[in-house]
């Protein structure tokens, strides 16, 4: 290989590379694999988006060990105690008004 095959072919890759970072092909396709992926495995799209989750997977797992653990551990807990419901003063009108009035004089 020449130093011009060589220096046309690293040129070659970075205006591709640029390409597909502008047109962010990435978040896209991650979003369609989602998509076609969440109705189930019974639907023509799930087999041609299971891989492309699948590599996603491996990439976040090998790229972020320990968020992804992380990540999967926050998944599994409980989720917190709900706090207690809201009530609600069902005279609520009449003591504004009754509020209102002694502003007034």
């Amino acid at each position: 290989m020449t130093p011009v095959t060589a220096a046309a072919a690293a040129l070659g890759l970075l205006a591709a590379g640029y390409a597909l970072g502008a047109r962010e092909a990435g978040p896209r396709l991650m979003s369609w694999a989602e998509d076609a992926v969440t109705p189930g495995w019974r639907t023509w799209k799930f087999w041609p988006a299971a891989p492309i989750i699948l590599i996603a997977l491996a990439w976040i797992w090998t790229v972020h060990p320990r968020r992804s653990l992380a990540n999967v551990r926050a998944w599994r807990q409980p989720p917190p105690p709900r706090g207690p419901a809201l009530t609600f003063d069902s005279d609520w009108a009449a003591k504004r008004r009754s509020a209102t009035q002694r502003e007034d004089v």
